[in-house]
């Protein structure tokens, strides 16, 4: 895929920060599949190591997330993304703010990247066998990533809604051919409270294994860290290399409209 190829090697090259807003391609689909975006206009934020391009079109702010490595996406699939919006400019966690992926109680998606297929000479044995682990992971990501957590969304208020929701509020994930893991999300202008310049702050935020308060604690052998929150229990692998699925990553940055 020509655009995952562009975004390993420009990683180095591309802002930390998305500097400037742009216009949503035309042909975008909140679906997962993310041809259609443009890699010219990402940034990949070290602290969390993610690559992620907002833009907007007349009714609507897109964030687009784009993550590689596995232990980043283990992290997604725990305590989901959080994007939230402050309309005065400023940066506090008061404004519009809505989460993706999130899950209904004991149903978060159980995908092992540590079994994703390696490369070897047999390049058709190979990609049979990758095609395969990724029609499986890409059907369970499906078949469980049915809900978006919106906070402080005048008429909604704070819930849990569909992804299938009558609010416009549209959000998908998939993986690609080369396990690259992508997370669209649209949000209707109108929920944003934005002022006539169309200038905003907005908080990106991996949230973790620590979403929402949970508790976490070692199992009787110590190999794993029980995580119980709001969506069940879960179990983390404990040591220090798993410290990054544990804890919040966060950024901030600032947004003005696109105009025609």
């Amino acid at each position: 895929m020509l655009l995952h190829s562009c975004l390993i090697a420009n990683a180095q090259k591309l802002p930390n920060v998305q500097k400037q807003g742009a216009r949503v391609p035309n042909a975008v689909k909140i679906d997962g599949a993310i041809d259609e975006w443009n890699p010219n206009l990402l940034a990949y934020n070290h602290a969390t190591e993610i690559f992620y391009c907002l833009a907007n079109d007349d009714n609507n702010i897109y964030l687009l997330v784009n993550a590689s490595k596995p232990e980043i996406i283990n992290k997604i699939l725990l305590g989901g993304i959080t994007l939230t919006i402050d309309p005065s400019a400023g940066k506090n966690d008061k404004g519009v703010a809505i989460t993706f992926p999130t899950y209904y109680k004991n149903e978060r998606p159980s995908i092992n990247l540590k079994n994703m297929p390696r490369i070897n000479k047999d390049t058709l044995t190979y990609r049979a066998q990758a095609d395969s682990f990724r029609r499986a992971s890409n059907q369970e990501l499906t078949n469980k990533s049915k809900l978006i957590e919106v906070e402080r969304i005048k008429g909604i208020g704070d819930s849990l809604i569909s992804i299938y929701n009558d609010q416009q509020i549209r959000a998908a994930a998939l993986f690609d051919s080369k396990f690259t893991y992508h997370s669209e999300l649209a949000v209707p202008i109108k929920y944003l409270n934005l002022n006539q310049s169309g200038t905003f702050s907005y908080h990106i935020k991996l949230n973790g294994a620590t979403a929402n308060n949970a508790r976490i604690q070692p199992s009787r052998n110590g190999q794993l860290l029980l995580v119980t929150g709001s969506n069940g229990t879960y179990a983390v692998p404990a040591g220090s290399q798993y410290s990054s699925y544990i804890y919040p990553t966060d950024f901030w940055g600032a947004y003005t409209l696109a105009r025609k």
